[in-house]
């Protein structure tokens, strides 16, 4: 790979095209990035990360100053994934579908045409191979995001641009790209600029250190230099955790008692796929537990989940309980999804309405994906609370779809939290989120937990996301052959 120094000078970027909308402009100001670079960049929720990301990729059109002209820079970010899974559903859904068009984009097809000792030593770096010809809309969010990063990789740029890529990965892959990223910065001379929202996210070869405020980079200095700024210290989760307090919910969704029993029984459940998932598992989550999920991208978490909410079509071949209804036996969906509430990184991706934040947040309480109910003023009394609770009572009107990646996961997480469920169901929540809003976030689960009727099944790959207040873990550890995964079920604490 080929890479030359880039600079631009007093450059600023218009953010949108549509000449009706107001003209926000992004500034990167006077900044040269050398071949031997690697710029970490920080910024909170709604900084402009992604724009600034968008700006230094080329994607933006140029209001004024100098940019570099005759560079190839590759952007790796939600969006692009976001994309993807667009191009792949499209593709699927032609009135002339092909053999290969019902399967889908699979990672080999991102990879199509590149060299082939790039694309190798990418596939084994990433240890992708074995995922290759899977449909992309069967891979784990994780297992996704490294395939756009092994694209990016192997398009030959000179200039990576990675908006938040570690976000949804596992432990060991984290540690991967991490090894990665410094490889490619330093072996083929190929500058970097990484976005990150954790400490643990920052190479130890980085050469230069920047935050992002109001669509601008606003500092560049050392590493030592930025984390004394007191603006950054909060930004990568210094920050104590704050006091919360939890608006009411309204009389209408208050929790309402369930059958005896435990909320979630599922008993000698078999799922298989290319491997075996689950053989013989038994789950029980009683009321007042709260379970702390963990293990690998791929290992069975998402589809563990998906069989309590029953978007899973094998849950009706095993035998699951929720809520007191077996699945299969005649339930009504809406009598199942008023019992709980979710985030995850796919209901994140299907989350398309173009509906302001307030209704994003009020259709938590219809289980809907947009409003389509008249809220009553309880109700939106209730959201505005919330709203002022997560730091967006000034976004209330804003479209989701005009939000920072970091603000939607925050409306998604109140969302989920507004009818006080009976389950909550928190697929990797802290995605995307800075360090402020991850220790507000979890000082919201925490809160719950010991003051509410709520029981939490919580997945994270980071440690320091765990809230305090779980009584069980379940985890899931490579078993010795190597083929599968072995279930751990352990207690923590005792029922609060």
């Amino acid at each position: 790979m080929t890479s030359r120094t880039i600079a631009w000078e007093k450059a600023s970027f218009r953010l949108s095209k549509d000449a009706a909308a107001e003209q926000i402009a992004v500034n990167l100001g006077s900044l040269t990035i050398a071949p031997e670079d690697l710029l970490v960049l920080i910024g909170g929720n709604g900084s402009g990360k992604t724009s600034v990301a968008r700006a230094l990729a080329g994607e933006l059109e140029k209001i004024s100053g100098i940019a570099p002209e005759n560079y190839h820079p590759v952007l790796v970010s939600f969006e692009k994934q976001m994309k993807l899974f667009e191009d792949d559903y499209n593709m699927r859904n032609s009135d002339a579908t092909t053999a290969k068009e019902e399967i889908g984009l699979t990672p080999a097809d991102l990879l199509e045409g590149a060299d082939p000792a790039i694309r190798d030593e990418v596939v084994e770096g990433m240890n992708l191979g074995k995922l290759l010809d899977k449909p992309l809309r069967t891979l784990s969010g994780g297992e996704g995001r490294k395939a756009l990063l092994a694209q990016a990789l192997c398009s030959k740029p000179n200039l990576i641009v990675f908006d938040t890529p570690f976000d949804a990965l596992d432990v060991q892959t984290r540690k991967a790209l991490l090894g990665l990223i410094d490889e490619v910065h330093t072996r083929y001379k190929t500058p970097v600029v990484l976005i990150v929202n954790r400490p643990s996210e920052i190479p130890s070869s980085l050469t230069k250190m920047g935050i992002i405020q109001d669509m601008a980079i606003t500092k560049i200095a050392s590493r030592a230099e930025i984390e004394q700024d007191p603006d950054a210290k909060a930004l990568l989760g210094f920050a104590a955790i704050p006091d919360v307090k939890v608006p009411k919910t309204p009389a209408k969704f208050a929790l309402k008692p369930m059958a005896p029993g435990p909320i979630v029984q599922m008993r000698d459940i078999h799922v298989e796929y290319q491997r075996v998932i689950f053989d013989h598992f038994n789950f029980t989550v009683n009321r007042g537990e709260h379970w702390h999920i963990m293990g690998p991208n791929g290992a069975g978490k998402s589809t563990l989940l998906s069989l309590i909410t029953g978007d899973n079509p094998l849950v009706y071949a095993n035998d699951v309980t929720v809520f007191g209804y077996k699945r299969g036996s005649g339930e009504s969906i809406w009598d199942i999804k008023k019992c709980y509430g979710y985030v995850s990184g796919s209901l994140h991706l299907d989350y398309r309405v173009s509906a302001p934040a307030i209704n994003v947040v009020l259709s938590g309480f219809y289980d809907s994906i947009g409003l389509y109910t008249h809220p009553g003023d309880e109700e939106i009394a209730c959201a505005r609370e919330w709203l002022k609770a997560a730091g967006l009572a000034d976004r209330e009107h804003v479209s989701f779809r005009q939000l920072s990646f970091g603000q939607q996961r925050m409306l998604l997480i109140i969302r989920s939290l507004v009818k006080t469920p009976l389950l909550l169901i928190l697929d990797e929540p802290l995605q995307g989120l800075d360090g402020f809003a991850r220790a507000q976030v979890k000082a919201f689960i925490s809160y719950i937990m010991k003051n509410g009727e709520t029981s939490v099944l919580f997945v994270s790959h980071h440690e320091e996301d765990i809230p305090e207040g779980f009584t069980n873990r379940l985890s899931f550890i490579k078993s010795k052959d190597g083929e599968g995964y072995d279930i751990v079920q352990e207690k923590l604490l005792q029922k609060m």
